[in-house]
């Protein structure tokens, strides 16, 4: 004997098309990757506002420091010259992507734009993703521009491999990752801002951007071991003197993974939208 429930569990499995596990984890890919390109380019049209702002703001004291640095009457040697040039793109990519992106994350935390990404239908992670991918589009010219003022400033050529822009991608990387760490679990504009700039002023004298990694204190060189820095200039150096990959290379890119992936875990870790 076949009952009303029976029935209405048989109209419900022939009207109710199947979906196998594929097939929903294809589409949540896809509204993943869709929902994030509109964040991606929304972050460019709020970029377009103050955009030669942010990028002058990323290159102008790296451009100040190897000015000053050139016009010293002083021999440089191809080798010095690419320590400055390393120190350069490095510094840059960290105006950029540390300070500018952890003050706009703020910025959306302050205005409860966190609130209000809640209520939407969307995956945690795709406007955070979106604004990643905003600023790393707008450190690209800065990433183009310094390296040939410097190669012209100083008369030195470097070399530019596959290798050589794989570890500036993943530096690029790393930094935006710890400049949403800051923008996300700072509370307001003065700790946000407080916090950056002593990363930043960290960054800038107690890393080696423009002297080689034995120029600093014994201290100072067992800590900066642990912080990606180090391991981004010693990685560009290498490069762009000889662009073969060797084992010194493959560490350095080895560690950049593992710090782009951890920076990049707690980022998304403390957007906790719903609880802010």
């Amino acid at each position: 004997m076949i009952d009303a429930k029976s029935i209405e569990q048989v109209t419900c499995n022939e009207t109710l098309p199947k979906t196998s596990p594929i097939d929903s984890f294809y589409r949540n890919i896809l509204d993943i990757i869709k929902e994030t390109w509109i964040f991606f380019q929304i972050e460019l049209k709020n970029v377009a506002s103050f955009g030669i702002i942010a990028i002058l703001f990323s290159m102008v004291i790296p451009f100040g420091i190897i000015l000053m640095i050139s016009m010293m009457p002083i021999e440089i040697s191809r080798e010095v010259a690419v320590i400055y040039i390393s120190g350069n793109l490095v510094a840059s990519i960290s105006n950029m992507c540390i300070v500018a992106l952890a003050q706009v994350l703020i910025g959306m935390r302050m205005q409860h734009g966190f609130e209000h990404l809640a209520t939407l239908p969307i995956f945690a992670g795709s406007p955070i993703l979106g604004t990643f991918l905003g600023f790393f589009v707008t450190t690209v010219p800065s990433l183009i521009v310094m390296p040939w003022i410097g190669s012209l400033l100083f008369n030195a050529a470097i070399e530019v491999s596959g290798w050589l822009i794989l570890v500036i991608l993943l530096t690029m990387v790393t930094m935006i990752g710890i400049g949403g760490v800051l923008g996300t679990f700072s509370e307001n504009y003065r700790k946000a801002n407080t916090i950056t700039m002593i990363a930043m002023f960290f960054v800038m004298f107690a890393t080696p951007l423009y002297y080689p990694m034995e120029s600093l204190p014994f201290v100072i060189q067992v800590f900066q071991r642990f912080l990606p820095f180090s391991y981004s200039l010693e990685a560009m150096r290498t490069l762009m003197i000889n662009p073969g990959i060797s084992s010194v290379v493959i560490r350095d890119i080895i560690v950049l993974v593992i710090w782009m992936v951890i920076a990049l875990c707690l980022a998304s870790r403390f957007v906790t939208w719903k609880q802010r």
